[in-house]
């Protein structure tokens, strides 16, 4: 079934326009709730708690997205990234309306033109429920441990009794409802309709709530990793709540343990239910942060618990509102990362043939390129660009031994979408199911192409008879890979001639810069071992962005060693995103505590990090892992660095000078930092065409389209801010025992940035406020 998408275009602006109007309203409102003084005086005792709150609550936002991809159906339609973005925004409007009443539904229309309404409707009532039952036993457990660890008073000890007992009912009705196998809601109203002489079973609300009900039950009971997944991404979300109140109430000096923070957790969360009707919670976190610290004997850290919660819920709301997701006005800005590959039968045919062994190729199929065996250079990019079949012509003559091995060992892996052909019968039966007006691609031994060049090689046509070129540019218009018609395909040693003759002709292919550079795709022939190192100095070479800058190619040079060795290890980018930003925030920790040697080593973690920072990239490129939501995880690493820095820089540099003026400089060059954080996240969303590695790109373009010689110098100078320069200038002047100079540098700097970004507004935005990725 295909979703349908009725919201008017203008309703949608109205509700983008009225979101943010409130979020403006109840943000003011807030900031006058607040006591400033106080405020002030609370942030500076927190110091590094704060934007450790801020991380907490992002790995817990992004526990429950993945709680929630969990529950569509497999496979699902709509990516991760996309999920992500369109939680923030109904969170952002749950927090600041009605909780549950206001974001559930808004997320089942977000998702109208991707999903089934009534898919997505179970599939937020699934996520939802699984959360507030899996919270409240998780609550009950709390509780326990609250009483049996705790000196609670009488009061409290009855309070916390009586969520163990609730929490074991819900518990226990929760497996009942797992355990069957029927529906209770269309029976009760079948019931009712029997008993009452109505009709309501027959109504359309009620078929619509039943269909979701049904479809609801089926996703929980038919999939125990299902019930895994929703189980542990709900006690990860609570443990991240739990260690935000913990490290805020240290922060604090308040005397807090760990049961301790649970307790707090424990009680927060019971409060937060029973004030879902409290637009963005205002009082209610207030009172219940009150009250479940000193029910711990924390007192006097309450108010910081209590601000800090605040001021993150704005910040997770302000991000919200910022990328508030807007439907796609043609097919043709839809964002890659959310389309699914090209089906068969569709016009562009899915199956590829590899040939890893030739007489000509004297490198082997297991030679190593980039940390990477060149069989699964071939045959990774392939996966990745929506081939399926891949048939690998692999006799024992041409590909035996270890290199068979491991072909098929792959193939293996691959859950179906590989065959390894040993014979021309087992070829001829691999390619049977192929209809006789299909085109195959062909790639041959020692030819390694991208994956951009093998997604377009489907769209193109080969008649019988024709073995056609697939071009790596406009300047090189063989790469390698050839397309045929399907009934020339079924004979592989004609395939195999026509592939050596291109190996023979060596026409010149791309340089690893005019690939950087965007001039065409990276195509690589080997058939020595002098053209495998070449092609090593190539794909490195590929790797790079043609944004950047002098200082950002020199960091390339020492990561991309490193990032080689990572490859073949478990670790992923996303993984190794994460990790630089726990470095960030020591580094952080120690320009904080304002002593000279300290600094000086948090400095070069600093500089350290932002060589590595370099690694997540390249791992995912060279690993052909690239995604949008890789590309937002390292997006928001940076902005927790710079925010994490800056803060302990801040208090450091009192620390050391005693000027407590320092503190204002610190909070102005926070807030410039934010407002560019914001104005960067609405252009990466608005301008990008769900491409947000492609920001930097656009903007310098569109920045340079009308210079000034005000945009001439704020550009020739921003790349100083940058997360590849600004490390060296830290480090710098942690050796010369001047890192407060930098808390100046940054107030100003931060604010006349995204002044810049403001006055290039509409230049940035361009005429179409998106572009073709």
């Amino acid at each position: 079934m295909t979703p349908r998408h009725d919201t008017h275009p203008s309703t949608s602006r109205a509700i983008h326009a009225g979101a943010l109007a409130l979020g403006v309203l109840l943000f003011s409102g807030a900031l006058y709730y607040i006591n400033f003084n106080t405020a002030v005086g609370t942030i500076k005792r927190l110091g590094l708690a704060l934007p450790l709150a801020i991380f907490f609550s992002a790995v817990w936002h992004l526990a429950r997205t993945w709680a929630w991809s969990w529950c569509f159906p497999r496979p699902r339609t709509v990516s991760f990234a996309r999920l992500a973005r369109v939680r923030l925004a109904a969170e952002a409007f749950s927090y600041l309306t009605l909780r549950g009443i206001a974001g559930e539904p808004l997320k089942v229309v977000l998702l109208g033109d991707r999903v089934d309404a009534r898919q997505a409707t179970a599939a937020v009532a699934l996520e939802r429920l699984a959360y507030m039952v899996g919270t409240t036993i998780i609550v009950g457990i709390g509780s326990i441990l609250a009483i049996a660890g705790l000196p609670l008073t009488t009061a409290w000890f009855h309070v916390f009794r009586a969520f163990a007992i609730t929490a074991a009912v819900l518990a226990a009705l929760t497996a009942v409802v797992i355990s069957g196998r029927g529906t209770y809601l269309q029976a009760g109203l079948e019931r009712f309709d029997r008993i009452a002489g109505t009709s309501l079973r027959a109504g359309r609300v009620s078929r619509f709530v039943a269909a979701v009900e049904r479809q609801m039950l089926e996703l929980l009971r038919g999939n125990p990793v299902r019930l895994a997944v929703l189980l542990t991404a709900t006690c990860a979300a609570y443990a991240c709540m739990a260690l935000e109140a913990w490290v805020i109430l240290r922060a604090t000096g308040a005397p807090i343990t760990p049961n301790g923070a649970l307790a707090v957790e424990t009680f927060s969360r019971v409060a937060s239910f029973a004030s879902a009707f409290i637009p963005a919670n205002l009082g209610a976190l207030e009172a219940s942060s009150l009250a479940a610290v000193a029910a711990v004997g924390a007192i006097g850290g309450g108010a910081a618990l209590a601000l800090a919660r605040r001021l993150r819920g704005l910040f997770w709301a302000g991000l919200g509102l910022a990328i508030y997701p807007r439907h796609s006005r043609s097919a043709g800005h839809a964002s890659i990362e959310d389309t699914a590959p090209p089906a068969v039968g569709d016009g562009q045919s899915s199956t590829l043939l590899y040939f890893p062994g030739a007489a000509d190729v004297l490198v082997p199929p297991s030679a190593i390129l980039a940390g990477l065996p060149l069989c699964e250079r071939v045959l990774r990019p392939a996966l990745r660009a929506g081939y399926s079949p891949i048939v690998v012509w692999a006799p024992d003559c041409g590909c035996g031994g270890k290199d068979g091995k491991r072909l098929r060992r792959l193939a293996a892996q691959s859950g179906g979408h590989i065959t390894v052909a040993r014979d021309e019968p087992a070829w001829r039966a691999a390619l049977a199911p192929l209809g006789p007006g299909e085109t195959v691609t062909a790639i041959g031994a020692g030819t390694i192409v991208s994956t951009a060049l093998l997604a377009e090689a489907r769209a193109l046509r080969a008649a019988d008879g024709e073995a056609r070129d697939v071009a790596a540019g406009p300047a090189w218009p063989e790469s390698g890979v050839l397309r045929f018609a399907a009934a020339d395909a079924l004979s592989p040693n004609r395939v195999l001639s026509e592939l050596a003759v291109r190996r023979a002709r060596a026409l010149p292919l791309p340089s690893g810069k005019d690939v950087s550079d965007g001039r065409g795709h990276l195509a690589l022939r080997i058939g020595t071992p002098a053209d495998l190192a070449e092609a090593e100095q190539t794909i490195r070479r590929s790797s790079y962005k043609n944004t950047d800058a002098k200082v950002a190619r020199f960091n390339r040079r020492l990561s991309l060693p490193i990032s080689i060795a990572l490859i073949r290890t478990p670790l992923t980018a996303n993984q190794l995103s994460v990790i630089l930003v726990a470095l960030g925030f020591y580094s952080a920790w120690l320009f904080g505590t304002g002593h000279y040697m300290a600094g000086v080593v948090g400095g070069f973690l600093s500089l350290a990090a932002s060589v590595l920072d370099g690694c997540d990239g390249e791992i995912a490129r060279l690993k052909y892992q690239e995604s949008a939501l890789g590309c937002w995880i390292e997006t928001f690493g940076d902005y927790a660095y710079y925010v994490a820095v800056f803060v302990g820089l801040t208090a450091g540099a009192v620390r050391r000078t005693g000027w407590e003026g320092f503190y204002w400089l610190g909070g102005v060059a926070l807030a410039g930092t934010l407002i560019s954080f914001a104005l960067l996240i609405f252009l990466r969303t608005r301008i990008t065409a769900g491409r947000p590695d492609k920001l930097h790109a656009i903007a310098r373009e569109r920045f340079k389209a009308e210079p000034t010689a005000w945009s001439k110098i704020i550009w020739k100078i921003s790349f100083v801010a940058t997360r590849a320069a600004m490390p060296y200038g830290i480090f710098a002047l942690s050796l010369l025992h001047l890192l407060p100079l930098v808390v100046v540098l940054a107030a100003l700097g931060a604010n006349l940035y995204w002044v810049s970004l403001v006055l290039k507004l509409r230049h940035l935005l361009g005429a179409e406020e998106t572009v073709a990725a």
